[in-house]
């Protein structure tokens, strides 16, 4: 049974080790009982259906591999086909023509505009790197001589649909999918470099279970990296001597033990120092925006702001000189988080740390990027958080 597979009712023994050994909420396990058995039924709870961050990480902790998340997704799915959901959440939702993206491209230097409108380019090619709708927010990123020659293709609209799966969205999910199938028919690509793993797991183990057939090897941005090391293209001259902890990724965990090793050789190759922290690896913490996941809480900005600051507060107990990251969503919700709990520890994206290991100095603009974000949920999603209307997803285009 794959860990994407449905919530298997037969199997589970209402055990709640899933619950309690949840690392965003750990609760009490006779109210984990509880909450297991309820969701079996179909009833109410009292924490999960609201607190879950659809990290996957309980599905991990089943000992009889009964994937509990996928039965919060199909709940989470049901009440909004059936009731829809507070209009706060369209600002967070890829295909509404405002979202937090969009907002962001409309105000990037004309130098960036430029260049992320260079990556729309649809000929025929062999190879892509795909920055997904992260890295086109921070296409900054994307100048170095460590990506030079990679073709770079994307555009918003070609969201993967990570944050739709994660939230029950499974219509808009399809829709994505097919989108996505469509363009690579169009490319016709046989391999796709991509820095999110988020992506990386969308493409290798959900879209495919959407109907669309994606014929194409997909390689992490990082091991791809180490490769290239490795052979010798890339040449560590100034090694950095510093300590980090790392903020995983939700979606490393998919791809194993030895996956989540790739960040730490990396760092370790660059003369940087990793500092665990208390939760790491299959049971860290999201960066913070999975807070705001549930179907109660739809992307309610008070749920995101807490979920971002515990994070924030469990990297700062390491003591590390910084915090990294591997994936250009942690770094932005982290950033935009240092906003309201400014706990003075810097933010590096894995890829800035090569930068500055191979002699280059990063832009490093995430900061200036993370105060557009802030002012543009302030701006256009505030007023909302209020108001008793709702939408359908089905609604958008």
């Amino acid at each position: 049974m794959g860990l994407f597979d449905k919530f298997n009712a037969e199997k589970c023994t209402l055990c709640g080790e899933c619950f309690h050994q949840c690392p965003v909420m750990h609760l009490p396990l006779d109210i984990a009982k509880e909450e297991i058995r309820r969701l079996v039924h179909g009833e109410e709870t009292k924490h999960v259906l609201k607190k879950c961050t659809s990290c996957f990480a309980c599905n991990f902790i089943c000992p009889e591999g009964c994937n509990p998340t996928q039965r919060i997704l199909d709940i989470w799915h049901e009440k909004s086909v059936g009731a829809g959901l507070p209009v706060r959440a369209m600002y967070y939702t890829p295909d509404s023509a405002l979202n937090f993206r969009t907002y962001v491209l409309q105000r990037l230097p004309q130098d960036e505009k430029s260049l992320v409108k260079s990556w729309e380019d649809t000929s025929p090619c062999d190879e892509v790197f795909y920055p997904g709708c992260n890295w086109i927010t921070v296409p900054y990123l994307a100048r170095t001589r460590l990506l030079e020659g990679v073709n770079i293709r994307g555009s918003l609209n070609l969201c993967c649909g990570e944050t739709y799966y994660r939230t029950g969205q499974y219509d808009m999910v399809e829709k994505a999918a097919k989108r996505l199938e469509a363009w690579h028919k169009q490319l016709g690509f046989k391999r796709m470099i991509i820095p999110c793993t988020a992506g990386r797991n969308m493409f290798t183990n959900v879209l495919p279970k959407f109907g669309v057939k994606l014929d194409f090897e997909v390689q992490h941005l990082l091991p791809w990296l180490m490769d290239r090391i490795d052979k010798g293209e890339i040449r560590i001259t100034n090694p950095l001597n510093m300590t980090v902890t790392i903020q995983e990724s939700c979606y490393g965990k998919f791809f194993g033990d030895q996956y989540m090793d790739v960040p730490r050789e990396l760092l370790r190759m660059m003369g940087v120092r990793v500092i665990e922290e208390e939760l790491c690896r299959q049971n860290a913490l999201c960066c913070g925006i999975g807070g705001g996941f549930s179907y109660y809480s739809a992307y309610h900005p008070w749920d995101i702001t807490l979920a971002t600051i515990r994070t924030l507060r469990l990297a700062k107990k390491t003591g590390a000189q910084a915090l990294a990251v591997y994936c250009a969503g942690c770094l932005q919700m982290l950033t935009v988080g240092q906003i309201v709990y400014p706990n003075r520890m810097p933010v590096y994206h894995i890829f800035e740390l090569l930068q500055m290991a191979v002699g280059e100095k990063p832009a490093r603009l995430h900061k200036a990027r993370a105060r557009t974000m802030f002012k543009g949920v302030v701006t256009h999603q505030f007023p909302k958080v209020l108001s008793r209307k709702r939408f359908y997803m089905r609604d958008l285009p």
